[in-house]
Parts: structure tokens; C-alpha cells; sequence
């Protein structure tokens, strides 16, 4: 069953984490969303009236454009690869994100939108005690381990009916590969093969007591956001690279442009 919190400042924040940290006694994984009434979906299963086959159209489509100008390509059937790198470039998988930090989901459930009137949430899962209830058993595998092909193959196969895969189910896995924005944001996934939602699924189980949601007031997201700047967690911190680094840099200039003109 899912418990529900709220914070009231970044000090209650730590001490929920704190809390739950203790009562799990396991790492726990995080994700942050901006809107707190958005369910735990990922992109593919938020494409409205694309049909049964586009994540097929899509992932195959990514894999033999990206094959043809890259010669260091992943191999075609190496899908753990191919998802996770149509993850990092923004397009619709089965892959939702989440991160072994609580303060890195912070910082995504607070900078889509500085200026959101609504409150944000940041969920809470054991990775653990989900991929036991779904029979996998007490062990969280990298996502390139054999016995997660089933979850995903569905993603460049035909889907002869609704479902979205061979193993219909909702499993956890940690990322692999050689990838800076990953380790910075200690990035982990749930693979997605059913249609089914994992807040709907854990909602409902009277037994499941690893499934938090934390609510973050819209009246502090500001303030939060400017105390997780000041202690580092900021855009090119979380995105270390030259895009996001001359972004923030530019960004600091046009501000500072304009403390400059209202000073005058």
C-alpha cells in the first residue's frame, strides 16, 4: 500500500528520507516529478493513439539510422544497449528513471518548471522487495543480465495483442555502461513490460510496505530549488556536459544582465 507524506522544508525532507532509510534497511531509489497527481508511467505508454506497434516503429527505426552513422554502434541484438541509449537521447522507451539519490530526484521533481502551481512529489521504492513480489526474488540485476531479455524484446518484436512484452511483468534493474550522466545521477530503471501502472499495481496491495510518495508543497519548490543549487545539485552538475554547461552559463549571464539594469 502506498504512504503518502508531505515535507514542510528541506529539513523534513532529509528527516522522511532519514525515516524511511530506517525502516527499509535497504538502498532505496528515488524519482522526482514535477506535477504531483502524474502516475508512474513511461514515455512509450504516454503516447496516446500511436498503436500497439510504435515503440517497435521507434526503437528499430533509432537502432538502424544510429547503425549507419556510428561506427560504434552497440550489436543489433544487444537490446539493454539500444534502450538505454534511446533513453539518454530523450526518445519514448519502456525505461522509467529513477536515481539512488534522494536530493538528484529533488532536483528533477523542482527544475522542469521553477514556476509550477502545483506541488511536486518525489517517489520512493525498494527495488529489492519489488522484483521479489514479482518473482525474480530478492536481487536487483544490471539491465544487461540474459534473464531481463523477455522484458525487453518486446520493444523491437511485433505485439500480436495488447501487452507490451514477453514477460509482462514490472522489474527493476541497474544501468550499465560506460556513461558520465548515469554516475552522476545514479541512474537505475524499472523495465516496463505491461501496460499496467507500478502506482496502480502497489496502491492496491494491502502487503506492499516499501512504496512511498512525498509531497512537495508548490509554496517551497523555490526555496528548495535554490538550497540544493547552493549546495551543488544545479543543471551542469547533473548534466556534465558542454550543452548544459554553456546553458547554465548563459542563463547566469542573462541574470545578471539584468540584476545590472535594476540596479541602475
Amino acid at each position: 500500500m502506498l504512504k503518502e507524506l508531505e515535507i514542510y522544508d528541506f529539513g523534513t525532507y532529509v528527516e522522511v528520507i532519514t525515516q524511511i532509510d530506517a525502516e527499509q534497511q535497504y538502498r532505496m531509489w528515488f524519482r522526482g516529478q514535477s506535477d504531483y497527481s502524474w502516475g508512474l508511467v513511461p514515455s512509450v505508454q504516454r503516447k496516446d493513439g500511436m498503436g500497439k506497434n510504435y515503440e517497435q516503429y521507434i526503437s528499430t527505426n533509432f537502432m538502424i539510422h544510429t547503425m549507419r552513422l556510428n561506427p560504434n554502434a552497440p550489436q543489433r541484438y544487444d537490446r539493454a544497449s539500444w534502450l538505454t541509449l534511446m533513453q539518454h537521447y530523450g526518445l519514448p522507451t519502456r525505461l522509467l528513471d529513477w536515481s539512488e539519490s534522494p536530493l538528484v530526484a529533488l532536483y528533477f521533481a523542482l527544475s522542469s518548471d521553477e514556476d509550477a502551481k502545483t506541488d511536486a512529489a518525489v517517489w520512493v521504492l525498494n527495488p529489492m522487495r519489488l522484483n521479489k513480489k514479482v518473482g525474480y526474488g530478492e536481487y536487483v540485476p544490471p539491465i544487461s543480465y540474459d534473464s531481463l531479455r523477455g522484458d525487453l524484446e518486446g520493444a523491437f518484436s511485433n505485439h500480436d495483442n495488447d501487452d507490451y512484452g514477453l514477460q509482462n511483468r514490472i522489474i527493476a534493474c541497474h544501468g550499465v555502461g560506460c556513461d558520465l550522466r548515469m554516475y552522476v545521477q545514479q541512474s537505475d530503471f524499472t523495465i516496463h513490460s505491461t501496460a499496467e501502472r507500478l502506482d496502480q499495481i502497489l496502491k492496491l496491495d494491502e502487503s506492499c510496505d516499501y512504496f512511498y510518495k512525498i509531497r512537495i508543497p508548490q509554496q517551497i519548490r523555490k526555496q528548495l530549488l535554490a538550497q540544493l543549487d547552493a549546495m551543488g545539485f544545479h543543471e551542469s552538475s547533473i548534466y556534465p556536459d558542454m550543452e548544459h554547461i554553456a546553458k547554465e552559463q548563459a542563463d547566469s549571464i542573462s541574470i545578471s544582465k539584468i540584476e545590472i539594469e535594476l540596479t541602475i
